[in-house]
């Protein structure tokens, strides 16, 4: 648009009481006032409410706003803690383990004095990570063993390789994606289940597989490829998995990635009418 200069008429309040409001919580809340600090405190917290013992909600939200915007971690001391809330240490204590129990925070010493205490995610997400980290995350926290699962991140659910074809950019991005999932229980009753999308951008498809792929019309926005043999992740080979062509109209971000893997990780999901391409004949691999 080009800008001619003209001066614009002030545009009054409609409903001056609400709309005020609203301002000055902008305003309060915006970067030019350095004291504010944002506690982010997760809807699915709400499902939490009738467990929970009210100094357990204290410290909850004590933990939400002491809590470091991008890491969601704080170091603060029982006996810090405590003072805070005028309440004596094992009180602190005693809260801490319904809140670890529940799933809704994870304490750890690292060697330091005070432990640092991470508010967990209540709402499922995907994040993009390198190949490496995905192999150190299942080795190290044995993600991959028969049975085994992490109270703080789930359990692995599948292995999905996806080749995301873009209608924007005509391009074909190989995906690979770990589905964990973790629940928060109190006896047979589940209280909170989220899902975390761990995937990583695979290096260049090989040629012959790339160009059926983009040459391949399918009826649907999905199609299941089959002819991959296996997928491994540093010592950790998987034959079990699933492999799908994906049409998005978007770039491959991880809200793309979160839209397409939380839709085919459904347990409702009927595949058996969606098409099948397949690659065995083709030359290389690019597990």
């Amino acid at each position: 648009m080009i800008d001619l200069g003209l001066k614009q008429k002030e545009t009054l309040f409609r409903d001056t009481e609400k709309e005020l409001l609203s301002e000055f919580y902008s305003k309060s809340t915006g970067k030019s006032n350095k004291e504010f600090r944002f506690a982010k405190v997760d809807s699915n917290f709400i499902s939490f409410l009738p467990y929970l013992k009210d100094g357990a909600i204290k410290l909850y939200l004590y933990y939400a706003v002491a809590a470091k915007n991008d890491t969601g971690e704080s170091w603060h001391s029982i006996d810090t803690i405590s003072q805070k809330l005028d309440v004596v240490g094992r009180s602190i204590g005693n809260w801490n383990r319904q809140l670890e129990e529940l799933g809704l925070i994870f304490r750890t010493s690292n060697g330091k004095k005070s432990k640092t205490t991470f508010v967990l995610p209540l709402t499922s997400f995907a994040v993009k990570m390198s190949a490496q980290k995905i192999e150190q995350i299942l080795t190290e926290l044995k993600l991959s063993e028969a049975n085994e699962f992490s109270r703080i991140f789930g359990r692995v659910q599948s292995i999905t390789k996806l080749y995301v074809k873009s209608q924007t950019s005509d391009t074909i991005t190989g995906i690979l994606s770990v589905h964990l999932n973790r629940v928060s229980t109190v006896g047979n009753t589940v209280i909170n289940s989220i899902d975390t999308y761990v995937f990583t951008v695979l290096p260049s498809l090989n040629e012959d597989v790339a160009k059926k792929l983009s040459e391949y019309e399918c009826k649907g926005k999905v199609t299941i490829v089959d002819g991959e043999e296996k997928i491994t992740l540093g010592e950790k080979v998987f034959t079990s998995f699933n492999c799908f062509l994906v049409n998005v109209p978007s770039k491959v971000d991880e809200t793309t990635v979160y839209d397409i893997m939380s839709q085919l990780t459904k347990d409702n999901v009927d595949f058996s009418d969606i098409d099948h391409i397949s690659i065995q004949n083709l030359g290389g691999k690019n597990d």
